[in-house]
């Protein structure tokens, strides 16, 4: 837990870092100030910047990756018109598995609109059971 509030820290000291270069940055130059060639502490900057940029981003990134992974597939069962589907859910409908790709509105059956499902896997024909018990 440790770890990671010193690396939020970390990463929110390096995001002003970053705002604070890319502000002297922004300012502006004469043309005989952008003439000469950059110090390699502006240089140092620069990549400073963009790496800090792209660690707050990356950051972001992960967060959004493990909560998508932590939630897996959500299996509903058999596709029911009156119930309502949101983007992720999978639903078995006519001896296939359809994944919802955006909320669909009740009654739009996996097949009908590939705006809304998506085919995962294709089943055989429904399977005809034959009666048990006893025959008179």
């Amino acid at each position: 837990m440790t770890e990671k509030k010193d690396e939020d820290q970390e990463l929110a000291v390096i995001a002003a870092r970053t705002a604070e270069i890319r502000a002297g940055l922004d300012a502006a130059y004469s043309k005989e100030e952008l003439r000469r060639p950059l110090s390699r502490r502006i240089v140092h900057m620069l990549v400073a910047a963009t790496t800090a940029a792209t660690a707050v981003k990356l950051k972001t990134l992960s967060a959004r990756v493990e909560a998508l992974e932590e939630g897996g597939i959500k299996y509903l069962g058999n596709f029911q018109r009156a119930a309502a589907y949101a983007k992720g859910d999978t639903v078995t409908h006519s001896g296939s598995l359809w994944v919802a790709l955006r909320a669909v509105p009740t009654g739009t059956a996996p097949g009908r609109d590939p705006a809304y499902w998506q085919l995962a896997s294709k089943g055989d024909k429904p399977v005809k059971r034959a009666p048990t018990g006893p025959t008179a």
